[in-house]
C-alpha cells in the first residue's frame, strides 16, 4: 500500500464558517509560543485531570441507583450548557469573526485581513461548534498566499501543534465534519 493511501485520513478537508481571527507573529515571538502549550489546551487537560475518569462508563454505572445516575446526567448536561453558553459568550465579546475556513488535520485556508507572505508565522484562534463550544488557539505558517477575485488575501497555513490535545481535537472535529458531509451528499443521492 502507498504512503499516501495509508495517510488518506490526514487528507480530509471540510468547509465551514466558524468563528476565528489570525494575527501576524515575529520570527521570534513564534519561536517563544512554540515552546509553550495555549492556555486553551491546558484548560481543557487541567478539567480532564480534574474531573478523572467518566463516571457513566459501564463499569461504574452498574453500581450507582439508577435515580442517582440519571440525576448525575441530567446534571452533568446542565453543567456543560452552562459552560457551553459561557464560551459563546465569551467568544461573542472577543475579536472572533465567522468566516469561512477550509482545514484539515494539517492546516487551513481562509481570506484574511492581514497580508501574510510563504513563511509567515501566525497565530489563529478557532472556535469549532461543538457542544461544548471548543476554542484552539493555533501556531502555523503560510505555505501560500493568494488575492482572491476582490483582491483580499486568501491564505493556507500549516499548523504547528503545541500539543497532543490541539492535534487530537481538530482531528476528532474534521472527522465528524467529514461524516456528516457524507450523510449528507448520501441524502442528497437517495432524494435525486
Amino acid at each position: 500500500m502507498s504512503e499516501n493511501a495509508n495517510n488518506r485520513r490526514q487528507d480530509f478537508r471540510v468547509d465551514d464558517i466558524i468563528p476565528m481571527s489570525d494575527t501576524p507573529l515575529s520570527t521570534e515571538e513564534f519561536e517563544v509560543r512554540k515552546k509553550h502549550v495555549g492556555i486553551r489546551s491546558r484548560q481543557g487537560s487541567m478539567l480532564r485531570d480534574m474531573v478523572g475518569s467518566d463516571i457513566f462508563s459501564n463499569d461504574l454505572r452498574g453500581k450507582l441507583n439508577s435515580d442517582m445516575a440519571n440525576a448525575m446526567e441530567a446534571l452533568d448536561a446542565k453543567l456543560n450548557y452552562l459552560i457551553g453558553v459561557n464560551m459563546l459568550n465569551d467568544a461573542s465579546r472577543s475579536n472572533l469573526q465567522e468566516r469561512a475556513v477550509n482545514f484539515s488535520t494539517t492546516g487551513a485556508s481562509f481570506v484574511s485581513a492581514e497580508r501574510y507572505r510563504q513563511g509567515d508565522p501566525i497565530f489563529m484562534t478557532m472556535m469549532l461548534p461543538a457542544f461544548p463550544p471548543t476554542v484552539l488557539e493555533l501556531l502555523g505558517e503560510v505555505v501560500w498566499s493568494r488575492k482572491t477575485p476582490d483582491g483580499h488575501p486568501f491564505i493556507g497555513a500549516r499548523f504547528v501543534f503545541r500539543c497532543d490535545e490541539e492535534e487530537d481535537t481538530l482531528a476528532k472535529y474534521v472527522f465528524k465534519r467529514h461524516r456528516e458531509m457524507i450523510r449528507v451528499k448520501k441524502k442528497e443521492e437517495e432524494a435525486v
